[in-house]
């Protein structure tokens, strides 16, 4: 049966329009993949930081008793809400700046003092409320002076989803000073990382530990 031209016109036009529209499906871009669990806004938040009045704490023995020696730490806590029912990994960088009104100059000590540590953690369940933490030890407390500024980042799958710092003196009125190379690299800081550490490595790791995330 012959087809009239007409029909064959018809033919035509519905394959071109059929190309056209399996062409531009083809062009499109390609979906985004997912991320980690945790990395979407609002997955994560930080609900509250340690402030000035309350970081000073003395370390317990086994038995609970403090020790008349005992000296003062500097604990620093986190705490905050997850969404996801389970964040695979995270890390928390802790950030503390102290303050030494009277630095050693014959051993070219800097009135400021910058120290960070940034910790894995696995396996974080869905809550409203984890706690975590960075504890400075008594001998900086002691030589470099009291704490200037604390803050914390909270990154998943190599990104920042939260972050939140508290500070005082020249460090109150300015916004994220702990991303400011400004102030982290300043002339009168000095970087002294050895003494902070990781919460779950201190003698603290054995106050309340069913209230912290454990660390990797």
């Amino acid at each position: 049966m012959k087809t009239s031209p007409i029909q064959r016109v018809r033919a035509l036009v519905v394959a071109a329009a059929a190309f056209a529209v399996s062409f531009a499906v083809a062009q499109q871009p390609a979906a985004p993949a997912a991320g980690p669990a945790g990395t979407n806004p609002g997955d994560v938040k930080i609900l509250k930081l340690t402030d000035f009045n309350d970081y000073r704490q003395k370390a317990k023995s086994i038995t609970g008793k403090t020790s008349q020696k005992s000296r003062i730490w500097g604990v620093f806590d986190v705490t905050f809400q997850t969404v996801p029912q389970w964040i695979d990994s995270m890390t928390i960088t802790y950030t503390v700046i102290l303050l030494n009104p009277k630095p050693d100059a014959k051993k070219n000590e800097k009135p400021m003092t910058l120290m960070q540590t940034t910790v894995e953690y696995a396996d974080v369940a869905q809550d409203r409320e984890h706690k975590a933490g960075a504890v400075v030890l008594p001998a900086a407390l002691l030589r470099l002076g009291e704490p200037l500024g604390f803050a914390v980042s909270i990154s998943v799958g190599g990104k920042e989803v939260a972050s939140q710092g508290v500070g005082k003196g020249p460090l109150q009125s300015h916004k994220e000073w702990w991303k400011d190379s400004a102030i982290l690299d300043h002339p009168n800081v000095q970087r002294r990382d050895a003494y902070m550490m990781d919460r779950m490595k201190s003698p603290f790791q054995l106050v309340d530990p069913d209230d912290y995330e454990m660390s990797r």
